[in-house]
């Protein structure tokens, strides 16, 4: 009685550190294969750390401990259907760290290599 059936909180607007970014949407499309922050199509964000040849490895943020996963890239970009998104790097790899299900050693570990590559380029 008087219950609803979806528990949702209602939507967010987009940070202003979120907007200012540079935008480059042909990246976003093609799916360049880059380092940075993803999302596929449940929504579910993964940052990328390393890209091989044939892999692409990766963090993603799930329920449970975080751990560091690869998948071949045409997996993760035609099956898994990730693509990447603009969002502040250093913001995204704060909040897997601070992931309440905790992080592995070795997820921790690649989360802050990749905040280290992005500095080195930038």
């Amino acid at each position: 009685m008087g219950k609803t059936l979806h528990n949702r909180s209602p939507r967010r607007a987009a940070r202003a550190e979120q907007l200012r970014l540079p935008f480059e949407e042909i990246d976003v499309r093609q799916n360049n294969k880059l380092l940075g922050v993803y999302r596929d199509n449940h929504a579910h964000h993964a940052i990328v750390y390393k890209i091989g040849k044939i892999k692409i490895s990766f963090v993603e943020m799930k329920k449970g401990r975080l751990v560091t996963q690869a998948l071949p890239d045409i997996k993760f970009f035609n099956i898994r259907r990730f693509e990447r998104i603009e969002y502040p790097l250093e913001r995204a790899v704060d909040n897997f760290l601070r992931h309440g299900g905790g992080v592995s050693e070795a997820a921790r570990r690649a989360l802050l290599s990749v905040v280290k590559a992005a500095r080195v380029t930038a």
